[in-house]
């Protein structure tokens, strides 16, 4: 007799209530669909070889119990179970039904521990990408502030260009992306939960010409070779936002550079100039070498958190959110 199984699982992270599910075998082309419960049920009565002993360790009743397996055998169109004097022996054909079955249910407690296994991992791991780089800034406050309520929370943040945030949400290896508004609401499978704007700044070495210079201008910078953080995507974004209606040249001098305190050792070397945060205005160390230039922003830029909208998110990516949100 030929006999082919379907499992169809509705939530991996539902597979707890993994008896609501339903598995179909095929029996002569036929599709006919049995619920864990029952296969728990035949296992049971096939385990401890009567329904009497069966019934008390699954805690049901016999009645139920014995009316149940002869459901299954009415809905398979098979005797599962010889029955006997002292108890119940399975059949041939039976028997390869429960041994499958046994196989199914062992593969179903499987996928139980393994998702209890990956919901305590994300409830003690927060994995965050943050794009451009200069955006980095925005956890300087709501870092400290999520550790003090989670301090066994394990944190993994990375700066990376936006579309290498977007492929690390989009195959689970982000929790979170905290980017650019403009270029993260285009993707339909996130939900975008709004930030406080932010406020970008060009900064220079201490003793840099435009250092000198009361009020800087969009042309006195290009006269100097820029740094960013990526080429494409949203660090150009910022750049021109400041620059406001002044148009970058396409040959102008650019140095790509995506770790930030790279960066900085260009900037203190060189006459290049970069951008950062509103939030290293009142750095003391980052001040003792750099100056940020008296230049007004044209604009700012909108921001926000990303995450997947089929992804509930755990606590502590919840209370990041809720944090930065503020």
């Amino acid at each position: 007799m030929l006999i082919q199984w379907d499992l169809h699982i509705t939530s991996f992270d539902n597979v707890s209530n993994i008896q609501s599910n339903t598995i179909f075998p095929v029996i002569f082309g036929k599709r006919i669909p049995l619920n864990t419960t029952k296969l728990r049920y035949i296992v049971a009565v096939d385990r401890f070889g009567s329904m009497t002993a069966a019934a008390a360790a699954i805690h049901v009743s016999q009645p139920s119990l014995t009316r149940t397996v002869a459901e299954v055998e009415k809905e398979l169109g098979v005797i599962l179970f010889e029955r006997r004097a002292r108890g119940v022996i399975a059949t041939q054909q039976g028997r390869s039904i429960i041994d499958r079955a046994a196989r199914i249910l062992a593969d179903i407690e499987r996928l139980d521990m393994d998702a209890r296994e990956f919901r305590e991992y994300r409830e003690a791991h927060l994995r965050v990408c943050i794009s451009p780089p200069p955006l980095i800034t925005l956890m300087n406050p709501a870092l400290p502030q999520l550790l003090a309520h989670y301090p066994q929370l394990k944190v993994d943040v990375k700066s990376v260009s936006t579309g290498e945030a977007i492929s690390h949400l989009r195959t689970g290896d982000s929790d979170l992306i905290i980017g650019p508004t403009r270029a993260l609401e285009e993707k339909r499978e996130f939900k975008i939960v709004p930030l406080k704007p932010f406020d970008a700044y060009f900064f220079t070495r201490r003793d840099h010409p435009l250092s000198k210079k009361r009020t800087v201008t969009s042309k006195h910078i290009l006269h100097y070779p820029l740094v960013l953080p990526e080429r494409d995507g949203s660090s150009p974004e910022i750049t021109n936002r400041l620059f406001g209606e002044t148009e970058i040249p396409s040959d102008h001098p650019t140095h790509i550079i995506g770790h930030f305190p790279l960066a900085c050792e260009v900037v203190a070397a060189t006459d290049a100039v970069a951008t950062v945060g509103q939030a290293y205005l009142g750095n003391k160390e980052f001040l003792k070498r750099f100056n940020i230039l008296a230049f007004t922003t044209a604009d700012k830029l909108n921001v926000c958190c990303a995450y997947r909208q089929d992804f509930e998110l755990s606590a502590p990516a919840t209370a990041l959110v809720n944090i930065l949100a503020r």
